[in-house]
């Protein structure tokens, strides 16, 4: 794998797309932004905490190897927020690292943590800064590692960062700058310097952690010109906040379906960006209203449509049906045990 891929790109720059004109083939005519992908992690069934152990000394962690969760503990989590630590919800595989904190507070705020294995931190850094900026986000640059700039949109905030040579994420929900920067000042001394992935980084193929999504069919059956099935397999992604989210159960709130194919290269279907998404749970084998929205062509610059459909979800919430106006098909996710 090439670092040129950029994959961060595909996990944390895709919060916001360019938008094209509609087309008869949607149920609306109004053209759309991609959406935002909710910071709130829905993909995975609730877990009993595992109080991890801070490190000690500058550089202890190399983030290709330590568990993905370790990166802080909650003691000094629970001192940022003023909120206990509730779970974490760790992912790995050979493009980067990844762990969810999610606190015990009536909004269920989280901080998603995202550490890119592949890219240097600096060339990374500059393609989420210009992305953001392009993408009309607030950009506030920062004194915190090599470089840094705390991103706001539609009210949520996250921080870019280049800490010790690597590229580093972290997506607040319900959460202050103060804490994030916080956060980051922890982890700049933390990392042991960057280096390029040997070949033995990329042999490695990481079990993946219960409860992450691991497989997921988007199956549009019409109309023709969006007509395809969609997996993560072909899209080359796996399932983390920002490429790929599927809500496990019909009481999550928002529920969400979504993928975002990788930026800069044909998707595998007509279809590079679709979610769907309600509020405030669904009733399990009864039709209820979503939100549905599909970018036709490639996620950097998709051809968007968006209208209120109808959804039928499962009684395990991993698999069902949507439809709006011509729009048809279904879904099913899965995840590992």
């Amino acid at each position: 794998m090439r670092p040129t891929l950029l994959l961060l790109v595909v996990v944390f720059l895709l919060s916001a797309c360019g938008s094209g004109n509609a087309s008869p083939s949607m149920p609306t005519t109004a053209p759309v932004s991609a959406p935002t992908p909710a910071p709130a992690n829905p993909t995975e069934p609730a877990a009993t905490v595992a109080p991890t152990t801070a490190p000690v000394a500058a550089g202890q962690f190399d983030p290709r190897t330590v568990e993905p969760c370790a990166f802080f503990n909650s003691e000094e989590l629970t001192a940022i927020t003023g909120v206990p630590l509730l779970t974490t919800y760790p992912s790995r595989n050979n493009f980067f690292v990844t762990c969810t904190y999610m606190f015990d507070d009536q909004f269920q705020s989280n901080a998603n943590l995202g550490i890119d294995l592949i890219n240097p931190g600096p060339d990374a850094f500059a393609k989420l800064i210009q992305f953001s900026q392009d993408s009309g986000k607030t950009v506030e640059p920062l004194e915190l590692g090599a470089s840094a700039a705390l991103v706001t949109s539609d009210g949520e905030i996250s921080l870019y960062a280049v800490v010790n040579g690597w590229s580093v994420t972290i997506y607040g929900y319900k959460l202050t700058r103060d804490v994030l920067i916080a956060m980051g000042q922890l982890l700049a001394d933390r990392l042991v310097a960057f280096t390029p992935p040997t070949a033995s980084d990329m042999a490695a193929a990481p079990t993946p952690s219960s409860g992450a999504l691991i497989g997921m069919e988007v199956v549009i059956e019409e109309p023709p010109d969006m007509a395809g099935v969609t997996t993560l397999e072909s899209l080359k992604i796996v399932g983390f906040a920002g490429s790929a989210m599927c809500s496990f159960t019909p009481a999550a709130d928002p529920f969400i379906v979504s993928f975002i194919a990788r930026p800069g290269e044909d998707p595998p279907t007509p279809v590079g960006v679709f979610t769907l998404s309600a509020s405030g749970g669904l009733t399990a084998n009864q039709p209820s209203p979503a939100n549905i929205e599909v970018g036709l062509g490639r996620s950097d610059d998709p051809q968007m449509f968006a209208g209120t459909g109808t959804v039928i979800v499962a009684a395990d919430g991993k698999s069902g049906t949507f439809e709006a106006g011509r729009l048809k098909g279904r879904w099913s996710c899965t995840f590992a045990e």
